[in-house]
């Protein structure tokens, strides 16, 4: 759907061009008090930020806030955007009924590509969909954009999130290690059901990621140029860079150059923000923490406490234009939190949500030296990037 283009008589031209200066340079919140309504589309990386603290969170900042989620494991967004053919009532529905202010995207190419990656079937043995599909990034994000503005043409608000890189070798290495507990297991005589169980939920201790993080080079994975591969798109190098997450930036403002020119399309870049705390712990500027690999919880997810809290803070601060330091972090800081029968009681979450608890790790204690290293970076990277509307 293009973005509505029906000309206007000069009065209305300059109502439209004045609210549209008051949306860019305002807040996401809503405009008469109640609670700003997101719904989020990711995978375990968005999941990372958990989401389902956030109203919590934010409220601690006199922002309030509800949200649904969409997430699955490795869910890429073409595989949302199928969704809103097969199970329609879960998500199209859900969009047209007009209550949601704003979508949340998580981008997190490997198989779609960057753009026009037309075919009726992603995986080798996926049956047909009977009509060919652009499943790239660009084109399945532009879908859920789409939809939103159906129901919400005037004032819905779109936010793209961003992954970060992985620690090269960690994933051959859990490998190793679970081959290894696989066989230790069945050499004593395990029952099948319970080996699985346990090389399924098997991860890397602390120590064992240790020599991992502490040669990370972060750097080197999201300043280096995407190189994508048309013929095996899982292969394509530096998906998750930032030159990836700009390009699709790119591609997103040139599909929709109204909802660009009044702010209600905005990226949370949470790359840049790991990039300049990174280069702060390198300088000795980050209290315990040497790099941002002591981020990682094995690789790719990250640790409890300061880095979800992270993620969560620079979704604040590009959602209500507002520096984090008013947020007060207690709920990221309890690792009993994280577990689902306490998460599941916190308000403002609208269905169901889901902490895979294994991934949490070892938690990293958000102290108050580190949590302002964190919020004034954070505030640095969102009011002078390019991309997340904040000047």
């Amino acid at each position: 759907m293009n973005q509505r283009t029906n000309h206007q008589p000069p009065v209305r031209i300059l109502v439209c061009l004045v609210l549209g200066a008051i949306i860019l340079t305002g807040p996401a919140g809503a405009a008469d008090g109640r609670p700003f309504r997101v719904m989020g589309f990711g995978n375990s990386f968005y999941e990372n930020s958990v989401p389902w603290f956030q109203p919590t969170l934010f409220a601690t900042a006199g922002e309030k806030m509800e949200i649904t989620t969409r997430i699955g494991p490795g869910w890429q967004i073409w595989m949302h955007m199928n969704t809103f053919y097969d199970n329609p009532a879960n998500t199209r529905d859900v969009l047209a009924s007009g209550e949601w202010d704003a979508v949340l995207i998580h981008h997190f190419g490997e198989h779609p590509l960057l753009k026009d990656n037309v075919r009726d079937s992603v995986w080798h043995n996926q049956k047909s969909w009977g009509e060919k599909r652009d499943v790239s990034d660009s084109a399945a994000a532009s879908f859920i954009i789409e939809e939103l503005l159906k129901a919400r043409p005037n004032d819905g608000k779109v936010f793209l999130y961003t992954s970060w890189p992985g620690i090269p070798g960690a994933g051959d290495f859990l490998k190793r290690v679970a081959d290894e507990t696989k066989a230790s297991l069945e050499s004593k005589g395990v029952a099948r059901e319970e080996v699985l169980k346990q090389v399924r939920e098997r991860k890397l201790t602390l120590e064992e990621m240790r020599p991992l993080m502490e040669s990370f080079d972060y750097a080197a994975g999201w300043l280096g140029k995407y190189e994508p591969n048309r013929e095996t798109p899982h292969e394509s190098k530096n998906f998750h860079s930032r030159d990836y997450a700009w390009q699709l930036m790119e591609l997103l403002k040139e599909r929709f150059p109204q909802l660009w020119q009044e702010g209600r399309l905005a990226q949370i870049p949470n790359g840049d923000v790991l990039l300049a705390l990174d280069q702060k712990a390198r300088a000795g500027q980050f209290p315990g923490i040497t790099n941002i690999g002591f981020y990682s919880r094995d690789g790719g997810h990250l640790r409890a406490g300061l880095p979800r809290y992270t993620l969560a803070a620079t979704t604040f601060a590009v959602m209500f234009r507002k520096h984090p330091q008013a947020l007060d972090a207690a709920v990221y800081n309890n690792i009993e939190n994280y577990k689902n029968e306490n998460m599941l009681k916190l308000p403002g979450r609208i269905g169901s949500g889901y902490i895979h608890f294994p991934d949490c790790g070892e938690l990293l204690e958000i102290t108050p030296e580190r949590k302002k290293v964190v919020d004034d970076t954070i505030w640095e990277v969102v009011k002078n990037h390019p991309y997340t509307q904040v000047k």
